[in-house]
């Protein structure tokens, strides 16, 4: 389903990809999505429409750090899920080790349905690994043909007819700890056990074990476990089985919930007859199309060349053309019903997370409906795109506003400070993808450069200046002399006297201006005719203009009072612009004398790390990175897991207790690092933590540098 081309080079998942298919009577819409943590903005919005969820676990690797992440995420959106645990035909595989990881890991209790049956005598490398399936509910062994290499044909028979005793005796082990567990959890199970079976584990209908499957796996209470090699095509046919039996239809999910302008919540059942309630989570840019919204129809329907109303924009959409997507492929269709997804082709203002209701449904309209939103997670990486020329400029903002439209974790801008266009991400992949787009996909000339922190400037003494201007613009002479007076704010300073300005102060990028100026005309002069108010404007441009660039670097100016103590004014050679531009020159003569300095954005930063990984990583934060440790604390609550219950996992020779009953939950590293040490941090965590770690971090301000560091930006940014 990976159809991009940068997909297929990088042998990874980047966008969500959707196919609808048809399986043993039933239709299923699958949606594949990304395991790569930059991407998962891609998983966030699939997991908003799903119904159910398949987790494929690594056989070999086990439970991996992204996996823990998709799950929370599942978790926030309450999904029944079943979970695969794949590529069992490689050396290393450890289905047992995995189950337990599960448990401790994933604080999930996992069902275990199925045993795989390994073929360990093989000297030939490519026969190691699964060759059949022991059924637990069915108390079958599945075989596949080994004269069909795709998988496609395979044979059930009971488990009782084979000779390997020892995997007949491991069969009633799992069958009776599926039995007990089931009994633990749903009471219909327990009737069925001592009324129809007798109070033998064996006996129990495979019907009724689905049946408590399905109850406890919707109610969220167990995961059953399937396992197989999907490269081989082994235990597929069996997995696309336990979607039907064990996940819910769109009629076993609660009713979505919807808001109105009021505040005012109501829930919508989901009915074909109903008036329509959509929600877009996806858009996608398509050269020949245009953009291609998916959407999930929670109520009603969509029909072709119907006019919708988008609640969340407040505007009226045509649907041209309706589509059901098979990755890249499309066919077209005449309606998307309730609690399917389709594509609509013609919306052009719609975006991920927008609620779409029929234009003529007055009510839903006027209340403004409105389904809950897509929560879209906050960047953490900035870099900068520079177009080939200035013909290309316009190409790479359209190609910009597509991917942004596209992507919702991604945003670009133009930076005031340096005129750049910034583009920011989720990491250094999802910018090199971004990169890659934008030259390979839209065509256009344009270079990624690395990233460039804004850095502020301020003073650290109090200072005094005064200033004149005297020149001649377009013929006339323009005058005005100035005295500017500017002190640092202290750190000491409480909020609530930073809030208690007093009368004619203004709050602006960190600084306190006071634009109440003292206006003194020369004697012996005509009558000026500016309005004082006017000149308290230009008093005010002036003082921004002066402090939108330091003197170090040019970067701006925060954290300074500046007060405009004196303005002289001259007849009619006095402008509102002599005025701005004489302040302004009045700051910038001050700055120089206040010894001004360089401050650093400092971020707050929140590393998960294993325990045995703490203290490279504090060692790392506070040394290298020179950060400060602000404190430790626990990524979860050690009562979650119940230690009293057993999970049964069938034994493998790779299951060993140190690496998982030993497990304990990640810690939480808090700290305050500067911006520039951070640049590279996923990469170097990744490296520390052997790919287990994760981070995020904002900014919470910014803060002063050593003297030395100053020096090295300076050398940095003027190159000598």
């Amino acid at each position: 389903m990976d159809y991009l081309d940068v997909e297929r080079e990088r042998g990874i998942t980047i966008n969500s990809a959707a196919i609808t298919f048809g399986w043993d009577r039933h239709r299923i819409n699958l949606i594949d999505t990304p395991g790569h943590v930059d991407f998962t903005m891609e998983v966030e919005r699939a997991v908003r429409v799903l119904d159910g969820a398949v987790t494929i676990l690594d056989g070999v690797a086990g439970v991996e750090a992204q996996t823990e992440t998709v799950w929370k995420q599942a978790d926030r959106y309450e999904i029944p899920r079943i979970a695969f645990v794949n590529k069992l035909d490689r050396v290393g595989a450890a289905f047992g080790r995995t189950v337990k990881e599960m448990w401790k890991k994933l604080r999930a209790r996992p069902l275990v349905i199925q045993l795989p049956v390994m073929n360990e005598e093989s000297m030939e490398e490519r026969h190691k690994g699964i060759r059949a399936i022991a059924d637990l509910v069915t108390m079958e062994i599945i075989e596949w043909d080994p004269s069909h290499t795709d998988g496609s044909v395979y044979t059930c028979r009971p488990i009782y007819e084979i000779e390997d005793k020892k995997l007949i005796a491991e069969a009633i082990k799992g069958r009776t700890a599926l039995v007990e567990a089931l009994a633990e959890m749903d009471d219909a199970i327990v009737e069925t056990f001592f009324d129809e079976a007798e109070g033998d584990h064996l006996r129990v209908e495979s019907q009724a074990i689905k049946a408590a499957i399905r109850r406890v796996t919707l109610d969220n209470k167990a995961v059953p476990v399937l396992c197989g090699s999907a490269f081989k095509n082994l235990g597929v046919q069996p997995l696309l089985n336990a979607v039907i039996d064990y996940l819910p239809t769109p009629l076993d999910r609660p009713d979505a919930l919807v808001t109105y302008n009021s505040g005012k919540t109501a829930l919508i059942p989901l009915s074909e007859n109903g008036k329509l309630c959509a929600l877009a989570f996806k858009v996608v840019h398509d050269a020949r199309r245009g953009p291609m919204v998916y959407v999930k129809v929670y109520s009603g329907k969509v029909n072709s060349r119907m006019t919708l109303f988008n609640t969340t924009t407040r505007g009226k959409e045509r649907v041209n053309k309706l589509l059901q997507m098979y990755a890249k492929d499309v066919e077209e269709i005449p309606y998307i019903s309730s609690g399917n997804i389709g594509v609509i082709v013609g919306l052009k203002d719609t975006r991920t997370g927008d609620t779409l209701v029929q234009s003529n449904d007055t009510q839903a309209v006027k209340s403004g409906l409105q389904l809950s939103n897509i929560d879209i997670p906050s960047p953490a990486f900035f870099s900068a795109v520079e177009p080939a020329s200035v013909s290309e400029e316009e190409a790479v903002t359209n190609a910009l506003k597509n991917l942004t439209r596209e992507d919702p974790s991604l945003s670009y801008w133009t930076d005031e400070d340096s005129g750049q266009l910034l583009v920011s991400g989720m990491g250094e992949l999802h910018l090199e993808i971004v990169k890659d787009r934008l030259i390979n996909d839209f065509k256009v000339k344009a270079e990624m450069g690395k990233m460039r922190i804004s850095y502020r400037e301020t003073c650290q003494s109090d200072s005094k200046a005064e200033a004149s201007y005297d020149k001649e613009v377009m013929g006339k002479r323009a005058r005005a002399s100035c005295t500017i007076e500017i002190a640092p704010i202290e750190e000491s300073q409480s909020s609530e006297e930073k809030s208690e300005l007093l009368e004619g102060w203004i709050t602006n990028s960190g600084n306190q201006l006071y634009t109440n100026v003292d206006i003194r005309e020369q004697e012996n002069s005509e009558s000026n005719s500016i309005d004082p108010e006017d000149v308290r404007q230009a008093v005010h441009n002036g003082l921004l203009a002066g402090l939108s660039r330091g003197y170090v670097l040019g970067f701006p100016l925060t954290k300074l009072k500046v007060k405009v103590l004196s303005l002289h004014t001259y007849d009619q050679e006095t402008t509102l612009g002599a005025i701005s531009a004489c302040v302004s020159k009045g700051v910038f003569e001050a700055v120089k004398n206040a010894n001004p300095c360089l401050l650093e954005p400092m971020m707050e930063v929140y590393t998960e790390v294993s325990e045995n990984h703490i203290g490279p990583v504090v060692s790392d934060l506070s040394g290298t990175r020179r950060g400060h440790v602000i404190g430790l604390e626990s990524s979860v609550d050690d009562d979650v897991v119940d230690d009293s219950i057993e999970v049964y996992a069938p034994e493998d020779s790779l299951l060993t207790s140190g690496d998982v009953d030993g497990y304990k939950p990640k810690q939480v590293i808090k700290s305050h690092v500067p911006l520039s040490s951070m640049l590279g941090y996923s990469r170097a965590l990744r490296s520390l933590t052997g790919g287990s770690g994760s981070f995020s971090m904002r900014v919470i301000g910014y803060g002063e540098m050593s003297k030395d560091r100053e020096k090295a930006v300076v050398a940095e940014m003027k190159g000598w």
